[in-house]
C-alpha cells in the first residue's frame, strides 16, 4: 500500500537545489532523475506559517485564517498566532482514522492536538514543558533530548536568530537539525504511518543571515568571507540527512521534497509606516515617537485620524481604516496602489512593485485580519519594514535586526517513487495543490472544499 513521505526544507530555493548546487546534492539529484520537479507558486504572502499550511490544507491564507505572526484578541491587543488560529482541516485531520500520520516540526503546529499518529510542534513552541508533542510518551522523549532548549529553533523568540553571531548561529543550526533528524529516523523505524512529514528549519535561518556571504551580486556582499561556503555546506549536509531517512523507506513509498517559498537577495527595506506618516495616511497618538526604535503596534495609532497603517516583513500588508475612510474607501485604495507602485529605490530607480487587492487573491476577503493591500516591493527584492526608529524611507534593518535575503514567491517541489512519472521538470504548480496530490496518492477522497486540482504527476 502506498505511503507518502514529505521532507520539507524551509526556504529551499529552486534556483539553487535544481540548478546552481544540484551537482553537490546527489540525493536530491537522483530523485530528480526518477520523478518530477519544478517550482511552486507560494502563498500571498510567501510567509512560512501561511505557506506550509496551504501546502497541507489546499487552502489560501484567508481560508486558513492566518496572514502574519500576530493576531489581535478581543481587547485589540497583539498576540502571537498558534495552531488554534487555523480555521481549516489539515492533511492529518482529513486522513483521520483511515490513515496514520506523523508530523514533525511543521510550522504553526503548536500547541499540538491529538491525531491518529504522532506530532511534534514547531519553532513557535515556547518550551519543551509546553504542549509540544503527542502522544504523552513522545512528549517525554522530547523533554529528555540532550539540549531540549535548542530542539525547536536556534534561539527562543521569534526572529531571535538575527541577533546571533554567525559562528553561534551555525553551531546551533546543526545541533538543532541533528536532533530533529535523529527523532525522525527513530519514528520512521519504530512507528506505523501512512503519511510522514518533517520540516527542516535550518535552511531558512541560515539563508536569511548568510546570503550576502556567497552571492557576489548582493549590494552588501562580503568578499572572501570565511562563511562564503556555509550555505552550500549546510545544503550538502541536509542532502546527506535526507539520504539517511530515505534508507529507512520501502519501495511502496512516494517521496516529496518541498519548500514553503524560495529566497531572494534583499536590497534593503522600505520603511512603510514612515512613508504612511509622511503621506498623511497614518497619524500617531500624542507622545508616540516614530524616531524611537520600537516594533510597530496599533496602540501607537490614533485611529480617529488614521486612514491606513502597515504591517508585515518582507512583503507589506496595508490595512485601511474603513471607519475613517467611509465612502472614500475605493478612492483611497486606488490612490495607495498608485503611490506604492511609484516608490523608487534609494537611487531613484523605478521598482518592479506588485500590489494585490484582497478581493483579487483571497476567497474570504471579508475576514477582519485580511489586509486590504499586500505589497511586494520590487517583487520582494526590497522588503517592508513596518517598525519605527529608522529615519526616512530606506533602512537595512527592522527593530529586531537585519537580513541579507528575504522570501521569494517560488518554492521547490520534487516527487518520486512508486507510480510517479519520470517527467523531469514540470510546469509551476500552486503550493496548495500538494495537499490534494497527497490525498490522491493515499487513495483518500479529496474533500469538495479543496478547490485546487491535484498535480499531474502519476504515470
Amino acid at each position: 500500500m502506498t505511503k507518502v513521505f514529505l521532507f520539507g526544507i524551509d526556504g529551499a530555493t529552486p534556483e539553487l537545489i535544481f540548478g546552481r548546487w544540484k551537482e553537490h546534492l546527489p540525493t536530491i539529484r537522483k530523485l530528480m532523475e526518477r520523478g518530477c520537479f519544478g517550482t511552486t507558486r507560494s502563498t500571498i504572502p510567501p510567509l512560512t506559517i501561511t505557506a506550509w499550511n496551504s501546502m497541507i490544507s489546499g487552502k489560501d491564507p484567508s481560508e486558513i485564517g492566518v496572514f502574519g505572526y500576530t493576531s489581535r484578541d478581543a481587547q485589540g491587543n497583539p498576540k502571537l498566532v498558534n495552531s488554534q488560529h487555523i480555521r481549516c482541516k489539515l492533511l492529518w485531520d482529513i486522513l483521520g482514522e483511515r490513515k496514520k500520520s506523523i508530523a514533525l516540526f511543521v510550522p504553526l503546529s503548536y500547541p499540538v492536538k491529538p491525531i491518529n499518529g504522532c506530532m511534534v510542534s514547531d519553532f513557535l513552541t515556547p518550551s519543551v514543558e509546553s504542549n509540544c508533542a503527542y502522544p504523552a510518551w513522545l512528549h517525554e522523549k522530547v523533554k529528555n533530548v540532550p539540549r531540549p532548549e535548542a530542539f525547536f529553533d536556534v534561539v527562543a523568540g521569534l526572529a531571535g536568530h538575527k541577533s546571533l553571531a554567525i559562528e553561534t548561529l551555525l553551531e546551533r543550526t546543526y545541533a538543532m537539525t541533528d536532533m530533529q533528524v535523529a527523532l525522525a529516523k527513530e519514528l520512521l523505524a519504530t512507528q506505523p504511518w501512512d503519511f510522514f512529514m518533517a520540516v527542516m528549519l535550518g535552511t531558512d535561518r541560515l539563508q536569511h543571515m548568510l546570503w550576502r556571504h556567497f552571492d557576489e551580486t548582493h549590494r552588501r556582499h562580503i568578499p572572501d568571507s570565511p562563511h562564503k561556503s556555509a550555505l552550500l555546506d549546510y545544503y550538502i549536509y541536509i542532502d546527506r540527512k535526507l539520504a539517511e531517512l530515505l534508507a529507512l523507506l520501502d519501495e511502496e513509498t512516494v517521496v516529496i521534497v518541498a519548500s514553503d517559498h524560495g529566497m531572494v537577495k534583499q536590497e534593503g527595506k522600505i520603511n512603510l509606516n514612515n512613508w504612511l506618516l509622511g503621506q498623511g495616511y497614518l497619524v500617531l497618538k500624542q507622545g508616540a515617537d516614530p524616531r524611537a526604535k520600537q516594533r510597530f503596534d496599533l496602540s501607537l495609532v490614533d485611529l480617529d485620524r488614521t486612514l491606513a497603517y502597515g504591517s508585515g516583513a518582507y512583503q507589506a500588508r496595508v490595512y485601511i481604516n474603513r471607519k475613517k475612510a467611509g465612502q472614500a474607501y475605493e478612492r483611497i485604495v486606488q490612490e495607495l496602489i498608485e503611490k506604492l507602485r511609484a516608490i523608487p529605490d534609494d537611487s531613484g530607480k523605478k521598482l518592479e512593485t506588485k500590489v494585490y487587492r484582497k478581493e483579487e487573491i483571497y476567497r474570504n476577503p471579508e475576514l477582519p485580519e485580511c489586509p486590504d493591500l499586500t505589497v511586494y516591493f520590487d517583487d520582494l527584492r526590497w522588503a517592508s519594514n513596518p517598525d519605527f526608529g529608522a529615519e526616512g524611507l530606506y533602512s537595512w534593518e527592522t527593530a529586531v535586526g537585519a537580513d541579507s535575503a528575504g522570501h521569494s514567491r517560488s518554492g521547490s517541489f520534487l516527487i518520486a517513487g512508486k507510480g510517479i512519472a519520470h517527467k523531469g521538470m514540470i510546469a509551476e504548480i500552486d503550493i496548495a495543490q500538494i495537499a490534494p496530490t497527497v490525498l490522491d496518492l493515499l487513495g483518500v477522497p479529496i474533500p469538495p472544499d479543496i478547490r485546487v486540482p491535484k498535480a499531474e504527476v502519476r504515470q
